[in-house]
């Protein structure tokens, strides 16, 4: 679910390992950078994070109590939201003296910090991010004023480096700093929302609609090429409209924020890289479609991807409760070949139900996934999200983290979310219920197909040679040509069920029960699987038959069923076609990790 606007992020910490596959030689960073290898965390390791933000309530600082509480809740990092404004004050006036403090308290209980950057307001911290002598401001498409400054405003963006730069060169060498979460804009919806009374989209400032005029001769190099992609039929650049939601070249526009979006990011990136090779983190937070999706905001889960590739950096799922997306999520990490970190944002009511899902969503990236945050860990007079969701935190960290050192089974068959049709349609809310199906069909057959973009078959990242079948979800076959290839050899499919021939499932639940989501990994011989009751009202009680090929092992030899929280056995038999069944019993919003130990069980 998107990140509560209300509450305020935080940044991160963690331990600076090495991820367990090799990053790229120095030789191959990006020009500009460092000539040291960015490190990243390893997921024999993974990241606990507890965030908080920059004071308490009424500006109280966090103490060393505060810090050692958290170290003693099996936390092994600190995100810290940083605000703008207490940093720096004045323009080229710098105060380091609480910050500092911060890292020498996090040091002490061993702790690393990890600083959460971020230029544009949320309503309660007004005067903060941006600090009040950043006075340009940005506009919606209607002529509201919004809150934030403009994208494209020069002065702000120059002033928003600087602090940056700055403040990482003051940390960098203290023994709590841990790393930096990069953003610009909004924290994880990357262009503001629209603002009180508006019924548009923001990024219509004049800094911004010059920035547009100097990105069409760019992006298309003569007023032909324009026209001949758009159907139009201007004769110099100036002739060109502003288009607004509702336009017939609304797209373009939308185009022209996605290329803001990724140049501000590769921008401030590139800038980091410059002064620090410490985990690099970028936030991903909202929708995929609709008021918080790319539509409006740039929210493109391919840009993210793209320059964590380039940089070496982390992305941050902040929906990972949000079956669907943390489907989408680790397939995409899995794809880029990019480390994933799960946040839970829970929400004040309803969080038992939140729970199971969340926790048993860390398998889904794996073997990509390097850990799990928790927002907001409040003082501890303030138990907003601490009661039901932290103590399950803390409880279940020792035994997730045997989960995430598997690898997640997808199967040969993939599934294309049309990233591109949703982030440059005019329609702006083009496919608002297919995260749900996503979800839906998952847990209802139990199968794992890879799920990529649109954008991912054109750029090339994934080859569609290797799939038995693909589902194409958005019918791009004819804007698609390494599809329309591959549709000559092998079946294209339109819908998600029509795959179900070409699945395998790797668990049946009896009776029936939708709710259960069950997560494999498999790691060597032996499988891990997540069941997590989703409904806050009905316990399930049933059996369980796991099928060993479905995952890539032979259904034949010796095994055991365990609890892999309390090492307790579970009475388990083979059925007559080779699956391991036992019998489960969850409360409402339970949740269990199991463990399978296939003896004699190679992998095909």
């Amino acid at each position: 679910m998107p990140r509560r606007y209300n509450f305020f992020i935080l940044a991160a910490i963690i331990t600076a390992l090495t991820w367990a596959s090799p990053p790229l030689s120095a030789s191959k960073l990006p020009r500009g950078e460092p000539h040291k290898e960015a490190a990243i965390p390893s997921r024999y390791h993974p990241f606990w994070w507890a965030q908080i933000d920059f004071t308490k309530a009424q500006g109280v600082p966090w103490d060393d109590a505060d810090f050692e509480r958290l170290a003693r809740d099996g936390m092994n990092g600190v995100e810290i939201n940083m605000d703008w404004a207490d940093i720096e004050p004045q323009p080229g006036r710098f105060d380091f003296q609480l910050l500092d403090r911060y890292m020498a308290e996090a040091a002490k209980a061993h702790l690393k910090l990890y600083l959460l950057f971020w230029e544009s307001l949320w309503a309660q911290k007004q005067g903060k991010n941006p600090p009040p002598w950043i006075t340009a401001r940005d506009v919606a498409s209607d002529g509201v004023p919004a809150m934030e400054p403009p994208w494209w405003d020069e002065s702000s963006r120059r002033a928003y480096f600087d602090y940056m730069a700055r403040t990482i060169d003051h940390v960098k060498n203290s023994p709590g700093f841990g790393g930096v979460y990069g953003s610009y804009g909004w924290l994880d919806s990357e262009w503001g929302a629209a603002p009180r009374g508006s019924h548009g989209v923001t990024g219509y400032a004049t800094a911004d609609i010059r920035a547009y005029y100097r990105w069409l001769p760019h992006e298309y190099k003569t007023i032909g090429d324009l026209n001949r992609q758009w159907h139009t039929s201007f004769v110099r650049w100036s002739d060109v409209p502003v288009p607004r939601p509702g336009d017939s070249l609304f797209p373009l526009y939308q185009r022209f924020r996605q290329y803001s979006v990724e140049e501000a990011f590769d921008a401030f990136s590139r800038l980091i890289r410059q002064h620090t090779n410490a985990p690099l983190l970028y936030s991903w937070g909202g929708g995929i479609s609709g008021g918080i999706g790319p539509s409006v905001q740039g929210n493109d889960p391919d840009t993210f991807f793209r320059i964590a590739k380039k940089y070496h950096a982390i992305v941050n799922l902040d929906d990972v409760d949000t079956t669907g997306f943390a489907l989408l999520f680790g397939s995409l990490a899995r794809s880029y070949g990019v480390p994933l970190l799960n946040e839970w944002t829970p929400w004040r009511k309803g969080q038992e139900l939140e729970i199971p899902q969340w926790l048993g969503h860390i398998g889904l990236a794996a073997p990509y996934e390097v850990g799990e945050d928790f927002f907001i860990y409040p003082p501890p007079a303030q138990r907003i999200y601490i009661a039901e969701g932290w103590q399950a935190y803390k409880e279940w960290r020792s035994t997730l983290v045997k989960v995430i050192r598997g690898r997640t089974p997808e199967q040969p068959v993939a599934v294309i979310v049309p990233m591109r049709r949703i982030s440059l349609s005019a329609d702006l809310n083009p496919y608002p219920d297919l995260p749900q199906k996503l979800s839906d069909f998952w847990r209802h057959y139990r199968v794992l197909p890879h799920f990529i973009t649109d954008e991912q078959v054109l750029r090339g990242i994934v080859r569609l040679d290797q799939f038995r079948a693909v589902v194409d979800l958005g019918n791009e076959i004819s804007t698609l040509p390494p599809l329309r290839v591959y549709s000559t050899r092998h079946p294209v499919l339109k819908r998600l069920e029509q795959a179900l021939p070409y699945l395998r499932p790797y668990a049946e639940v009896t009776p029936a029960y939708d709710p259960l989501e069950i997560v494999p990994t498999v790691e060597g011989r032996n499988v891990w699987l997540t069941l997590a009751n989703c409904n806050d009202t009905q316990a399930y009680d049933g059996t369980v038959a796991f099928d060993p090929a479905a995952v890539g092992l032979h259904s034949a030899g010796a095994f055991s069923v365990e609890d892999a929280r309390t090492g307790r056995q579970i009475p388990a038999a083979r059925s007559a076609d080779g699956k391991i069944e036992w019998k489960v019993s969850l409360p409402h919003a339970g949740f269990q990790v199991v463990e399978l130990k296939l003896s004699n069980m190679a992998a095909k």
